[in-house]
């Protein structure tokens, strides 16, 4: 029988507890990637067999005309019905007709809008999506045109005035191949 010396011991006691360290956050931690999240400014929710995603009110104030804007999809392709669907919010009801395995993009194949949105940008609209007669609730985003990717969307045009009060500096244009031109 051959016996290891005691520094040898050590030595693999310490390689044992290293690598039982080094896995030791994930086994016992909370997992960030794990968890389902809309990975958009909009609002994702499950209705019956239809998915909402990215669903959110472009406005540029409360109380002023918004678009609904995201995609609605009916996620049972082997269903032989298609699903109905209602969307109501700020006193207004959209209705979908969405084909099994099909979506329906609310940004291009519709235009929804909402003649007074009751929340403003920043804050969240409640939304009632009826499926199929099931009705549920859920809270959309509202944003407004600081972003230029919103901008085309907003119901009555982009007012330059919207974006006035930001200012940007050498510090909050990023890095890389971003830049800076005072004159801009």
């Amino acid at each position: 029988m051959k016996f290891t010396s005691p520094a040898r011991r050590a030595a693999a006691a310490a390689v044992l507890i290293g690598a039982l360290s080094a896995t030791g956050c994930s086994a016992i931690n909370y997992q960030a990637t794990t968890h389902v999240y809309s990975a958009s400014d909009g609002t994702m929710f499950d209705a019956e067999s239809v998915a909402l995603r990215h669903i959110m009110f472009v406005a540029e104030e409360e109380g002023g005309p918004a678009r609904l804007v995201g995609v609605v999809s009916h996620t049972d392709s082997t269903a032989e019905d298609s699903s109905q669907v209602s969307i109501e919010a700020a006193g207004e009801t959209f209705e979908l007709t969405v084909e099994p395995g099909e979506a329906v993009n609310l940004e291009h194949d519709e235009e929804l809008i909402v003649p007074a949105i009751q929340a403003g940008p920043g804050s969240i609209q409640e939304v009632s999506v009826t499926v199929d007669g099931a009705q549920e609730t859920f809270g959309a985003t509202v944003v407004d045109g600081a972003l230029m990717e919103y901008r085309d969307l907003l119901p009555d045009g982009f007012n330059q005035s919207m974006t006035e009060h930001l200012e940007h500096g050498p510090d909050t244009w990023g890095s890389g191949a971003a830049h800076y031109d005072p004159d801009e």
